[in-house]
This record gives structure tokens, sequence and C-alpha cells, in this order.
């Protein structure tokens, strides 16, 4: 559920938090509109709702176009879960490619992108790629204005970017599947935002410039104001929001559009068990995530898509039981004797693969036994990873003694630590327990992986085959040069036999999301549309508040965000050509 309101002062309800009491055509009326009988407080072209990079960049966008303009944001702070995130934007054929020579074209990127969001249905071959005419265009849309998008934010003085050199290695990041034929550009499309000393920032560092531009053109955002409400008028063309505030309600006339550009509904108990198909325990999304825009929209006609998608991390259990308001998630399990078992005691998943695509292990089904074996998944490891990975989340500095951690001095004493600790917690996790095999196939699969880290080569799960695995196990996976253990000199890098000896340590994972991806659908100008799959007149949408484009892929660092800015875009430009009502 949302949050009740915190009080405002007089200065944030006329203008947000810093931002200029003056705007371009932003001014407050007692009026009342002939057409709905609705009395409005403020009236603009466009209203924005949301202030994470997708609401700025529309907001930006609008103001270009020459649109007057005010966003909408039912927080105390601006910037949602955007100014959490690590501030990348994934864009195909950006300024960086372009200026180093490497040709990014658009009908090798479609491929890869309808590969990786649709391979129950890709063709090389066919129409469309497999897709349907509206998928397709989704994906085409977002190629064809993600650059220009980060090309106007820079050339406006919005947004200064570069080429994200993943947490400042030297090299340019890699996508999360670059090893698929489809992909011709597996690594540079990754964008940073670049800080006052040069250096590569993060989200908060992202959105604090996006804002900076919008105080400098005198955009204001309206916060701790939660739209509740999307106002239409006889004809069904949407016209307007209601807020609620600490003070009352709020109403913001929209004379051309309506933007949302809001969060997920992760952080909403109800929707994510009545949405979701697995259970999520957690997430490190912002809490203001609660999918507000499913309910206003559908209340206007909406379609709905995509309602059991998410971006989905592994989290630590023993966190996600104390708040599910994460601060991280698992997003590259370090260290090398390390391995993943379910309650069966065997591995089911590649541990370095990417985190989206590793966590939807938790959710495979065993019909023969009608249970999900892999709800919770155990992070097993010796005291090599312990000590010389130690720090590198979610390993903690020392293992032994740490609440997240379970110990054991061997095998068999770390799996009656872990089946006694199950049985404590219980009542939270559905009644989840090893199975009475669990020890002695937890002894033969780390035999059968020891072998796997002495010959280099992983036969169950390829861990370590494709470039992603190496090169982002250098960024999580930092060998500590003081813990006294040596480099890792087996044919690869992202495995090493366990030692022989304990003791034996286990971190408790389980399925969380950094925010959930479902909501009202669009066609590729951001229109929301309705159960005809018509647009609805005047209302747009971006963000994790809609049905996500490319369904649940995440084709490398700053897929999220990248989407989100660049249907913010669209639906700004698709907005400027709306008819401005007058009446």
């Amino acid at each position: 559920m949302s949050r009740k309101p915190e009080a405002v002062t007089r200065r944030q309800l006329i203008a947000g938090a810093g931002a200029a009491t003056a705007s371009l055509g932003v001014m407050a009326l007692s009026s009342c509109d002939a057409r709905t009988g609705h009395p409005w407080d403020h009236e603009t072209d466009i209203v924005v709702v949301g202030s994470g990079v997708g609401a700025a960049t529309a907001a930006l966008a609008a103001h270009e176009n020459g649109d007057a303009v005010l966003l909408v944001e039912k927080a105390p702070t601006v910037g949602g879960t955007s100014a959490k995130s690590a501030g990348v934007l994934w864009i195909p054929d950006n300024f960086t490619l372009r200026a180093k020579g490497i040709e990014d074209r658009k009908a090798d990127c479609l491929e890869y992108m309808a590969r990786f969001a649709y391979p129950e249905r890709y063709s090389a071959r066919g129409p469309n790629l497999g897709l349907s005419a509206g998928e397709f265009d989704l994906l085409e849309a977002f190629y064809d204005n993600a650059a220009d998008a980060v090309d106007l934010l820079r050339a406006t003085g919005a947004l200064n970017l570069a080429e994200w050199r993943m947490f400042q290695l030297d090299r340019s990041a890699t996508d999360y599947l670059d090893h698929v034929p489809e992909n011709k550009v597996p690594a540079g499309r990754a964008l940073g935002p670049v800080t006052a000393d040069g250096g590569i920032g993060l989200g908060v560092h992202m959105m604090e410039q996006l804002h900076s531009a919008l105080q400098a053109r005198g955009l204001p955002v309206f916060l701790e104001h939660r739209v509740v409400r999307l106002v239409l008028d006889a004809a069904g063309r949407a016209v307007g929001v209601e807020a609620e505030t600490a003070g009352g309600a709020v109403a913001f006339r929209a004379r051309k559009a309506v933007i949302f550009a809001t969060g997920g509904y992760v952080h909403n108990p109800a929707f994510v068990t009545k949405y979701q198909r697995n259970r999520l325990y957690g997430s490190c999304a912002s809490p203001m995530a609660t999918g507000d825009f499913i309910n206003i929209a559908g209340a206007a006609g909406a379609r709905l898509g995509n309602m059991s998608g998410a971006w989905r991390t592994q989290i630590v259990l023993e966190e996600a039981l104390v708040s599910s308001e994460l601060a991280s998630g698992v997003f590259f399990p370090p260290g090398d004797s390390m391995l993943q078992v379910n309650r069966h005691g065997v591995r089911a998943v590649n541990e370095h693969r990417n985190y989206n695509d590793r966590t939807e292990v938790h959710g495979v089904y065993d019909p023969s036994a009608a249970e999900y074996p892999n709800q919770l998944m155990f992070m097993i490891y010796d005291q090599r990873t312990a000590e010389a990975f130690g720090g590198a989340y979610p390993l903690p500095e020392q293992s032994s003694g740490s609440p997240l951690v379970l110990e054991g001095a061997t095998l068999d004493a770390l799996a009656a630590r872990i089946e006694a600790r199950l049985g404590e917690i219980a009542a939270q996790t559905g009644e989840f327990s090893l199975a009475s095999s669990f020890a002695a196939n937890l002894k033969t699969t780390i035999d059968r992986y020891n072998d796997f880290a002495r010959a280099g080569i992983d036969e169950d799960f390829q861990r370590g085959a494709a470039g992603y695995d190496r090169e982002w196990y250098a960024v999580f996976s930092p060998l500590q040069a003081d813990a006294g253990w040596p480099a890792n000199e087996n044919p690869s890098i992202n495995m090493h036999p366990f030692r022989d000896a304990g003791p034996y340590y286990a971190i408790m994972l389980a399925a969380g999301a950094l925010d959930t991806n479902g909501g009202p659908a669009i066609d590729a100008g951001a229109h929301i549309l309705d159960t005809d799959d018509k647009p609805i007149p005047g209302l747009y949408g971006a963000g994790n508040c809609i049905a996500s484009p490319t369904r649940e892929a995440y084709f490398g660092a700053g897929h999220t965000l990248a989407m989100s800015l660049t249907f913010g875009y669209i639906a700004a430009n698709a907005a400027h050509g709306e008819p401005r009502d007058s009446a």
C-alpha cells in the first residue's frame, strides 16, 4: 500500500522542492473545466507523473518541443528507483560506438533483441523475426529513438554521458547475452553519467543532473503528491489527474496529455501475491513502487500486459525476513570455490549468469513432486572464498559469526545447521525444508564441481564459458590481496575446487526483484492502449509502470533505465502532436 503523504509547505505545494515558482505555461487555477465540471488547481500542456529517468526525460523533451510541463511525484524526494540504481543506460548505436567506428546496425540489433525477448518464437527468416507486428514495433521504436534521446539530453546540457567502463575497469561493459550469434556488438552499448570530477557516477548523479536541468528550465516537481485518479472528459480523453496530499486533493489539468513514468508494484504485497507467478521475497526498488498506475489506468479501460513480469535478482533471505525493502540484490555471487544448490543438494543454475536470468531458476516447478525445489537456493562456499573474497556482497568481511551465514565444521554439520534454521523460519517460507538426501547429494555435487574446476569446463551449466561470466567476475569477485590466498591458477577463473576440510558456509538466497515490469500496454508511440488495442486519447506511459516492451529480457547493463528514458522521450514527442485543448 502507498504511504500517507507527509505534510508539505506552501512553497512545495506551488512549485516543488527547489523549483522556481513560475514555469512556462504553468499557473494555479480555481477555475472549472466547462466540459468535465472538474475544478483545476494547476494547468499545463503536459502532466508527467513520476520523477525518475523516464519522467525527467519526458519533461525535458516536452519543454524542448515548446510544451508547458510539470511533474507530480508522490515521494518526498525526487528520482525514485533511478536514483538508487547504478545509473547505467544501455543505448544501441550510441555516440561512443559511432566515435569508435563501431557499426551497430539496426537489423543486427533487432535480431539480438528479438532473440533474447522472444526465444520461443524468434525466427531469423520469419516476418517480424517471428514476433507480432506490435511486438516488433516496440523493439524497433526503442532502437530508433534511444540514441536520439540521449543525444538530445547531451546537446541541451541536461546530462553528461560517457562510455560506462564496468565500474572503472578498463573494458567496455559486456552485454548479458554476449555469446549468441545474433549479438554482433556484444560490448560498448552501456553509457554512464560523468561526474564533476570527470569520473563515472551512479544513478544519484544521473538524477542530480537531470533534476538540475528541470530546475534551470523552471519546470516544477510537485513532491508528496500521490496521483490517485485520471480525469477523463466526456469523449474519454485524458485531460488531467487528481493527487492526494496532506493538505487535501490537488487537481492538475493537462491541455495536451498525461504521461505516467512511475514504478512497478513490487512493494504492493497484494499485487505481488495476485500477479506474480512465483514468490518475491523482497526488492531494492524505491518503497514508493506500489503499482498505483495499474488501477488508475484500468479504470480508464487500459489493457494490462506482462503482469507476472519483473526485473529479477537473487536476494539474501535473512535480510528479506527483516525487511522486504532492501539496499541491494545479489547481482553476481562472488568467489570461485562457491556454488548454489537447491533443497535436494544439487546445482540448478550457472551461478555466474546475469542476475535477471539466474533468478528465474527459483520459479522452476517439479511436476512429479508438485513443488518448487529451488524456491530457496543455498550459496555454499569454503574458507578460501570466505577469506579471499570477504566483503564482496553478499559475503561478509568475516563469515564466521555473521547473522547472514550458516556454518558447519563439515558438510554434514552444515546441512544440519541449514535444516535447523529452516525449521526456525518455516512460517515465513511456506515450511520449505531440505530433502532427506540433501547432505549426501551435496557431497556428490561438490566432488563433481571440483572435477569441473580442475578441467576448466562446467559440463552441467557452462559456468565461465561466456564472456559475461568471465568479465563481470572481475568486477564482483576482487581477490583480497592481503587475505593470504593465491590467485586461481585453474583453467577457468570462475571455478576453484573446494577444500577437503571445513569449515564450510552457506548463505540462503531467495527470489527478489529490482522492480516488476507489468502494467498497462503501450504501442510504439508510448500510447496507453485500451482492451481493443486502441490508444486512450491523451494518455501515455513509460518505465516500470507499463508492460515491458521487451517482456523480461534484460539486454545488458542499464537496460531498464534506457527503456524508461527512451519511451519517456517517445511519449513526449507523441504528446507534442496532440491538439492543445484551450477550452
